[in-house]
């Protein structure tokens, strides 16, 4: 080993060390760090750069531990800490307790010895609920949620664009990108730096949410928050991905419901909607190409196919009551493929932990649209527009699960509890509401106007 290896693995063990102290004096970095590094490694294969991890967990779970560090040193210096625990804490706690625990303690009274991959599967919705956590303590004022929002803003206009690019021909991200499993053709969708078009689509239609909210409210500058808003669209249409239009039209629908100016948004969707769609022809037209007669494009036969003959099978027997294990990929008969994912959300749910997971993940849903709801009466600020965008995403799962496990998607399920945990975050304070002006009637003389003047200054001022 050279010495210039050695002092340059020196000098980044010292900028590591020095991020780490930095995170946990500034906990807050930690949520903008993540926001602006996700769209960008969450599709590098675990193990391409790093042992054993994915270069996106290594980075959440560095930034964690920095965060818990800072946490310690305070409780030590005298801090007080309070922790308050809500019915949305409960419902993530037990949607990541019974989609872990459960399937395994499942698999021992049955006995079978779950396998490795069996344990990772069952990390996954942990480390999504302790994003959840950390958004939604380490944002503290109103101005550190509407820089993460902007950040959210900027990096998925850049995952837009390399979706572009790539759906096109154009570019497509090759090096620690390159996917260790060939998932097939990729002509006419946009994976981008997420390798995957449905994980894109995810990514920017949940991003779409903040968007729009923006460009409703006259967000300024408005131009910037307009350009966003149009790459964001063509990026969706560029990943190829019926998802992920589906899922757009659902966030669409959702943010004018929530902010009660769906003839306001028409006039803005309608015209971008028509350019974008001119924009971005060639791939839709691609992706339509598969519609021949009364045939179905390849990619739905065969994952038709993988579901019927290698899932179902295996659920037989009433196994979907408690499902079957926690790792659903499989070794497919043929030598064409080295693995088969299952592609179908609600039977990943029955696949994992059977009827149980299928409950707790619907009453998860009905916790989630209830707080999203409670929030967006409450509040106007950026953690209500965090709630909208959470809301649009909470109905892209409740029905795009149909079609893919979208709640563990990579980038999209990161996305969706960031943005879950900036909407429940209990630290920003609301903002005070301005009072109205006091209206006074003519009760005759200059005298009685000076004493209501006097009473309503009282009031506002208060004991």
């Amino acid at each position: 080993m050279s010495i210039s290896l050695v002092l340059l693995g020196f000098v980044g063990l010292a900028l590591l060390a020095a991020l780490f102290v930095f995170v946990a004096i500034r906990p807050v970095w930690a949520a903008y760090i993540f926001l602006a590094t996700q769209p960008f490694v969450g599709g590098i294969d675990r193990g391409a750069l790093i042992p054993l991890f994915r270069p996106s967990e290594a980075i959440q779970l560095m930034l964690t531990t920095a965060v818990l560090a800072g946490v310690v040193v305070r409780v030590i210096r005298g801090e007080q800490l309070s922790v308050r625990f809500t019915r949305l804490d409960r419902a993530v706690a037990l949607l990541a307790i019974v989609s872990s625990f459960w399937p395994l303690c499942w698999q021992f009274a049955r006995g079978h010895v779950p396998s490795s991959t069996d344990f990772q599967s069952t990390v996954v919705l942990w480390r999504l609920a302790s994003l959840y956590a950390l958004f939604r303590w380490v944002v503290r004022t109103r101005e550190q949620a509407r820089r993460c929002l902007w950040i959210l803003l900027v990096s998925a206009s850049f995952l837009a664009i390399f979706a572009i690019l790539d759906s096109l021909g154009i570019w497509h991200p090759a090096g620690p990108w390159t996917p260790t499993i060939n998932s097939g053709p990729s002509t006419g969708r946009g994976g981008a730096t997420l390798d995957s078009a449905i994980a894109v689509g995810d990514y920017l239609s949940y991003s779409l949410g903040v968007a729009l909210v923006y460009l409703l409210r006259g967000r300024k500058p408005r131009w910037l928050v307009a350009g966003a808003t149009g790459v964001i669209v063509l990026g969706i249409l560029g990943t190829g991905q019926f998802s992920a239009w589906i899922g757009m039209l659902i966030v669409i629908v959702v943010v004018a419901r929530a902010e009660k100016q769906m003839a306001q948004l028409m006039k803005w969707v309608v015209p971008a909607g028509a350019l974008a769609a001119l924009v971005a022809g060639p791939v839709i037209a691609q992706r339509l190409a598969g519609f021949s007669g009364s045939k179905l494009p390849q990619s739905w036969e065969i994952r038709w196919s993988n579901v019927t003959t290698l899932y179902l099978p295996r659920l037989a027997g009433f196994r979907w009551v408690f499902g079957v294990r926690p790792d659903t990929t499989l070794i497919p008969p043929d030598t064409l493929r080295s693995i088969v994912y299952l592609e179908s959300g609600y039977l990943w749910l029955f696949y994992v932990g059977g009827i149980p997971l299928v409950v707790t993940f619907l009453y998860f849903l009905y916790r989630g649209l209830a707080h999203t709801k409670k929030v967006i009466a409450r509040r106007t600020d950026d953690i209500g527009v965090a709630a909208v965008a959470t809301r649009g995403a909470l109905w892209c799962l409740a029905f795009l699960t149909i079609l893919d496990p979208h709640l563990t998607m990579r980038g999209g399920g990161d996305l969706f509890f960031c943005l879950l945990g900036l909407s429940a975050n209990i630290n920003v304070p609301e903002p005070i509401p301005e009072p109205e002006p006091a209206r006074l009637r003519p009760l005759g003389g200059v005298v009685q106007g000076r004493r209501a003047l006097a009473a309503g200054g009282a009031q506002a001022i208060g004991p």
